[in-house]
């Protein structure tokens, strides 16, 4: 069977079953680079309450030993793009990008390499950040000179990839969205040392559009520094502020989870970007990252894919959250799946901006703590290979829940 695919600068994506693509790299891992790549995405199933991370959804190996990696699909990517965003969808995914860097660096992984091509828009116009983890760049090494112009100077220089370099290709993608420009001007014929020359020594152009805020284009030259320690460590934060600014909080919120007052209560006043509907003009943006048809994968026992004729009829996965037992200081809590799934319980507080993640891997009930007199909403989400599923969310103390 035939089907169209697109080639990254190592792996080869194409069409994987359902919704999803397949990312396959030339060649097998060894144990050691299997274990390293497993603890990766073991660590970022503790930020999968944020939306813009790209969640790998199954690894496996190919008959003929390829690796692959199985995630959902995405529409575009910021590649190909060569004019100017408009400022509110620039704000918008600068800060996706940051809010999904600050998490991943919470729970200890580094993503290795910020590019325009990893930060994709779903069908909804939401952005997500793809590919986080330095270890199958170290494996499967790219060339140097791939994206060089959105490259920190000392990946360039070293293969550094850390924090720093992170906030670097933030600044690098933020550049590129409020100029559509990268940050180093390629010329056509140019040699390959003077380009290198160019990132190593030479500064970023200010950005002078008349419609960027000063406090933002300071933000981008800061981490845009030539200094790695130099490079702010809160641009999250910064973005967000900047983003409440430039866009009136007045559209639908999509939370996980939402704790609503009763009617005697005024609603307390949102502030909080992380409830902005992403509306990102994505006509602007070009280069599909995903590609039609391909047969359908089966894994095996043996972690070996291999092409499957038939299309699945998967019965649906449930999760039911029976009702908490409210203890006073803390809720006992127990559900149910037809499904073998990794668990994590989300819990709101009514004087919390963010949800709280609790980890709690196979297990089917779990004691969390809670603050006498405040009211909660918990649900359960479960991930498996084929993807992530959630309960209905449970109130106690008269608490109203949205899921």
């Amino acid at each position: 069977m035939s089907s169209a695919s697109s080639h990254g600068p190592v792996a080869t994506i194409v069409a994987g079953p359902g919704d999803t693509v397949l990312k396959v790299y030339p060649d097998s891992l060894d144990r050691r680079t299997r274990a390293a790549l497993d603890r990766e995405q073991a660590a970022l199933f503790a930020a999968a309450h944020v939306p813009a991370i790209l969640r790998v959804d199954e690894i496996g190996t190919l008959p003929d030993g390829r690796t692959i990696l199985r995630m959902p699909r995405c529409d575009r990517s910021l590649t190909g793009l060569a004019e100017p965003l408009p400022l509110g969808d620039a704000l918008l995914i600068g800060e996706a990008v940051a809010r999904a860097l600050a998490a991943a660096h919470a729970a200890g992984v580094v993503h290795g390499s910020v590019t325009p091509g990893n930060v994709l828009l779903r069908h909804t116009g939401e952005p997500v950040v793809a590919d986080f983890g330095v270890t199958l760049r170290r494996r499967f090494p790219r060339d140097p000179l791939h994206d060089l112009e959105f490259a920190a100077p000392e990946t360039v220089r070293d293969q550094t990839m850390d924090e720093r370099t992170d906030r670097y290709g933030l600044g690098a993608v933020l550049y590129l969205a409020l100029t559509g420009e990268p940050p180093h001007h390629t010329v056509v014929g140019e040699e390959p040392s003077v380009r290198i020359h160019r990132v190593l020594t030479e500064p970023v152009p200010l950005i002078t559009r008349a419609d960027i805020p000063d406090e933002l284009a300071a933000l981008v030259a800061g981490l845009l520094d030539k200094d790695p320690e130099r490079r702010p460590a809160d641009a999250d934060a910064r973005l967000g502020r900047l983003l409440d600014a430039a866009i009136p909080l007045d559209l639908p919120a999509e939370p996980i989870l939402v704790l609503e007052p009763s009617r005697s209560e005024q609603p307390p006043t949102e502030t909080s970007s992380g409830k902005r509907k992403y509306v990102v003009a994505a006509g602007i943006i070009a280069g599909f990252c995903a590609a039609v048809a391909v047969p359908w994968f089966l894994t095996t026992d043996n972690g070996v894919v291999t092409p499957d004729p038939r299309i699945p009829t998967a019965t649906p996965v449930e999760i039911t959250l029976h009702p908490p037992v409210d203890r006073e200081t803390f809720v006992e809590l127990s559900w149910t799946s037809n499904a073998v799934l990794d668990y994590a319980v989300v819990l709101a507080e009514e004087d919390r901006r963010e949800p709280q993640v609790i980890m709690v891997q196979r297990s089917t009930q779990r004691r969390v703590e809670v603050r006498p007199g405040l009211r909660y909403c918990f649900l359960i989400q479960g991930m498996n290979p084929q993807g992530t599923y959630e309960s209905r969310p449970q109130p106690i103390r008269g608490a109203v829940c949205t899921p």
